[in-house]
């Protein structure tokens, strides 16, 4: 599940939910003021995996490099 950030439409502050995917958010309360229906930031994510792919491809074309 991964984590969203948030922010209140109401006192602006900030903070997390962690939710599934297609789960809804506008039930969220804010643990400042109590209001719902918050703001969903867009927010940058990383993975690993294309990261691993390259390096896989890498070690096959240029072997020597990894000696």
């Amino acid at each position: 599940m991964p984590l969203y950030d948030f922010e209140c439409c109401q006192c602006r502050h900030g903070y997390e939910g962690f939710l599934k995917v297609d789960e809804p958010y506008d039930q969220l309360e804010c643990p400042e003021c109590g209001a719902k229906n918050p703001k969903k930031l867009a927010t940058a994510f990383r993975t690993n995996s294309w990261s691993k792919f390259l390096d896989t491809m890498e070690r096959k074309v240029n072997p020597h490099k990894f000696k």
